[in-house]
């Protein structure tokens, strides 16, 4: 089992913990479950993250932390087998020890550390001895893991020792993003009888969407009117189109947003831009135009 990627092994309580055997999981959240959740991220040719552990060493990883089994939702719990090693043991005591890690998703949280704020799925594991009263210790350490979708990896470790603690520096992934709209960002004369607005993106894309628009699209509409009202359609898997139902004002600036709650607010993975295979959310963007005099 490689518990992570970035140190290869934990070391907790003396032990160090080794191959995986057998991992049980639940595949999918319950029927009624309305919350968040995280699929697997798609890790692609250039993407990095860069960690700061507790001594102040740096470290580079190119790959995904394996003991996360997803997708992940708060309430997920999953268990894998794993085997611990005592250093400077006794010769006639085991190489070897049985245990096994539970680990469960108890939340979804803000969280800073020097490459950001995310929102981040905040994962609680505990190592347990399998017959460890015969050995040694009943545990083998507990850490928490803070796994944030937008930066495709876990952000922040915690152990039971300061040492064992690390946060993302800096990181660089790839994800979808927007390459053009309709009206392109920052025209000007655009006609007051547009019609729709495109979103082009450069890749092909989940159906889940996000946006938002300034309130100049519906200045005397009521309360909560958004400029999605005329209705929103994928046109191709790449393509997403705005209907406008009312004319929009001369000399007037107009805004809207991909994604605006990502990175600010909890957000919903179902109702947020992102690619096809890919759960890294779009990144938060806003695009403007201002209508002919």
């Amino acid at each position: 089992m490689r518990i992570v990627v970035l140190l290869l092994v934990i070391f907790q309580s003396g032990l160090v913990l080794n191959s995986c055997a057998t991992t049980t999981t639940q595949p999918a959240p319950p029927a009624d479950y309305q919350g968040p959740i995280a699929s697997e991220p798609a890790i692609r040719p250039g993407d990095y993250w860069i960690y700061e552990r507790g001594d102040s060493t740096r470290t580079k990883s190119a790959r995904m932390f394996s003991d996360l089994q997803f997708p992940l939702w708060i309430g997920k719990t999953w268990r894998y087998d794993t085997v611990a090693r005592r250093r400077n043991q006794p010769l006639n005591a085991p190489a070897e020890i049985p245990a096994w890690v539970d680990c469960a998703v108890v939340g979804l949280n803000d969280i800073s550390v020097p490459a950001g704020s995310f929102r981040a799925f905040q994962c609680e594991c505990q190592c347990l001895i399998v017959g460890g009263e015969r050995f040694y210790q009943e545990g083998c350490g507990a850490w928490t893991a803070w796994y944030a979708p937008e930066a495709k990896n876990i952000v922040r470790m915690k152990g039971e020792s300061p040492a064992r603690a690390f946060e993302l520096l800096e990181y660089k992934v790839d994800r979808a993003k927007v390459v053009r709209t309709i009206p392109d960002d920052g025209s000007e004369n655009v006609p007051t009888s547009l019609k729709e607005i495109v979103i082009v993106f450069d890749q092909p894309m989940s159906r889940a969407w996000n946006l938002n628009c300034s309130p100049a699209f519906f200045p005397n509409a009521p309360a909560g009117r958004t400029c999605t009202h005329g209705g929103t359609h994928w046109e191709n898997d790449r393509t997403f189109v705005v209907k406008l139902t009312t004319g929009l004002a001369p000399n007037q600036r107009y805004w809207f947003g991909v994604n605006p709650s990502v990175g600010r607010e909890q957000y919903e993975l179902k109702r947020t831009f992102h690619g096809l295979t890919d759960s890294t959310p779009v990144a938060s963007q806003r695009f403007s135009f201002t209508t002919q005099p």
